[in-house]
């Protein structure tokens, strides 16, 4: 018994002597290939390239494109999506995506999207507005049009 004991403490220590060396990125080649990735999307950020990129399937209405249209024209920022990205473009769109998020600060995408709300809803109804006008001026040159057919 008291053997039994002994070999079971001798276990319990020499488990707790063996320092675990934590994992690191180079014992998984993904991770290195992934970090690579994201150093070029890093250097390409400094060198000016700006593209956020939306990881799924996104629904291209009218007001995803005025809003992509919003980030170049205002911002100088492309948006793209990526509906099934390979490894290779997740790993460089998360590290482009941080790197403005970085520059702009957490919140950027949240607010832009706030203000181009803001400035689709003034568009959509000036160019309404726009409509009806039109709409009343082809009405008013169609009515003159049948009058003088009439007359004739």
């Amino acid at each position: 018994m008291k053997t039994l004991f002994i070999f079971i403490l001798f276990i319990v220590i020499s488990c707790k002597s063996i320092p675990e060396k934590p994992p690191s990125i180079e014992d998984y080649p993904i991770l290195r290939e992934c970090d690579s990735i994201g150093k070029i999307a890093k250097m390409d950020f400094k060198n000016g390239i700006r593209e956020y990129d939306i990881l799924g399937t996104v629904t291209l209405t009218d007001f995803e494109m005025f809003y992509w249209e919003y980030m170049e024209k205002n911002y100088n920022i492309i948006i793209k999506a990526s509906d099934a990205p390979t490894f290779e473009e997740e790993c460089y769109a998360e590290s482009m995506n941080n790197e403005i998020e970085k520059k702009y600060g957490k919140k950027f995408i949240n607010s832009t999207i706030e203000k181009a709300k803001l400035e689709y809803e003034k568009k959509s109804k000036v160019d309404l507005l726009r409509n009806i006008r039109n709409e009343k001026q082809c009405q008013k040159h169609y009515t003159q049009q049948s009058t003088v057919v009439k007359n004739k």
